[in-house]
């Protein structure tokens, strides 16, 4: 259960997304787009893991969009994580705001390994306003997900822009805006704490995540190395 939880709030947060100062959103929004990342373990070049994204559908809801989509999470074997493929959906406001359900997505990961189980999640959806500039704070985000009557909370706190910055990878070269954010989870016999650098580009979402533990020494990173359209 640690393992699960601490992993997918990292998941949970990644595909939030962050609205592009020009007004379009830093998350894809084209059906049928397929992103593909690579995880390596600090400082080498050894894959640890892979990430594939698939944007299934984008829908009006009022003067939003709906997007849905799913996300496959593999170890470097080719062994399926979280109990299989990840079925999600993030709000874009009229305004290029983007908003996902933090405890959902949570919920959705331990669903998957155990079914049978009564899971709920509350709190807030992880928001991130449209218009940013290096130096601003965004907004915290706090969620309890309750496992057969054990809760397990997650808080993104501390969340700032650091820079703007041109990022170029196997997939190309992008203009990307650099978010930090610190996260505490809790809940018995679990407590951690980390930080992550992640950077977005518009219409693409994540390209890199930085995972670094509590004492901001670096772990791994995870690159976006190809896409699909």
């Amino acid at each position: 259960m640690k393992t699960l939880l601490r992993t997918a709030a990292v998941l949970a947060f990644l595909l939030t997304g962050i609205a592009a100062i020009a007004g379009e959103p830093y998350f894809c929004t084209s059906s049928g787009r397929k992103l593909y990342y690579e995880r390596y373990k600090a400082g080498t070049s050894k894959v640890i893991q892979t990430t594939d994204v698939n944007v299934l559908s984008v829908r009006p809801e009022g003067k939003d969009r709906n997007v849905y989509y799913w996300m496959s999470v593999r170890k470097a074997d080719g062994h399926e994580m979280y109990g299989g493929r990840l079925d999600l959906m993030a709000k874009i406001k009229s305004n290029g705001d983007v908003l996902t359900d933090f405890g959902g997505t949570i919920k959705c990961v331990v669903k998957n390994h155990f079914p049978n189980v009564k899971i709920s999640s509350s709190g807030d959806w992880a928001v991130v306003p449209a218009e940013m500039k290096a130096g601003d704070t965004l907004p915290d985000a706090h969620c309890v997900v309750d496992v057969a009557g054990v809760q397990y909370t997650v808080d993104l706190t501390d969340r700032k822009v650091l820079r703007r910055e041109k990022l170029t990878t196997s997939a190309g070269t992008f203009d990307c805006i650099v978010a930090r954010e610190h996260r505490f989870e809790n809940g018995p016999m679990h407590h951690n704490e980390i930080w992550t650098d992640t950077w977005y580009a518009p219409d693409i979402g994540y390209v890199r995540h930085d995972h670094y533990n509590k004492k901001l020494r670096l772990e791994s990173s995870e690159i976006l190395v190809r896409e699909e359209r």
